[in-house]
């Protein structure tokens, strides 16, 4: 899938080719018991890989490995997201959060459990399709990148800037619909 960050996401559908892992990983993904699960590993995982050698910081998937010690090494941060049969990666200098998620009905008053008053009130005055879940995608990446400041994602905050018929952007962070999926990225952190 086509986002409008290519430097920093990349989305994938279907099911992961698993020429791109090492026998380890592969090990790992088969303990998963159920296969939605272990596809989903793998298929955020291959993103991950793809993104990084799209980005130079290897010339082989199968030398991506989606942990510290790689991450630390190459001083490159990773966030990672899946919604069957979809999944994510996004990559950058600073932390970063993704979020994708399967485009679904969201009752609006459940926003009370992620969205501030003041956040559910932006909400409201969006006309965007999907406009909770655009939210919800928006919160989930910002908390991945913050997570370490707060202790919830309804903690974290974030202020509505603009929106267009295929996104919103937020202070820290955007959203984009794009088929049946919607994809949050953070922008990066100065």
């Amino acid at each position: 899938m086509r986002t409008p960050w290519p430097d920093r996401v990349l989305v994938l559908e279907g099911t992961p080719d698993r020429a791109l892992f090492t026998n380890e990983e592969l090990a790992t993904a088969d303990e998963l018991k159920l296969p939605k699960r272990r596809d989903e590993w793998l298929l955020s995982r291959a993103a991950a890989k793809q993104l990084a050698v799209r980005l130079g910081i290897a010339a082989d998937p199968r030398d991506v490995r989606v942990d510290r010690p790689f991450l630390a090494r190459t001083n490159w941060y990773v966030s990672l997201s899946h919604s069957h049969p979809y999944a994510g990666a996004a990559i950058s200098r600073t932390p970063v959060g993704v979020d994708v998620q399967v485009v679904r009905e969201i009752p609006e008053y459940s926003t009370h459990l992620f969205l501030s008053a003041e956040e559910d009130e932006e909400m409201h005055r969006c006309a965007i399709a999907s406009r909770v879940l655009h939210f919800w995608c928006a919160k989930e990446a910002a908390f991945k990148q913050r997570s370490h400041e707060f202790t919830t994602m309804k903690q974290c905050p974030m202020r509505l800037v603009s929106e267009s018929q295929s996104g919103l952007v937020f202070d820290a962070v955007e959203t984009f619909a794009g088929g049946e999926v919607i994809v949050a990225v953070t922008r990066p952190i100065s």
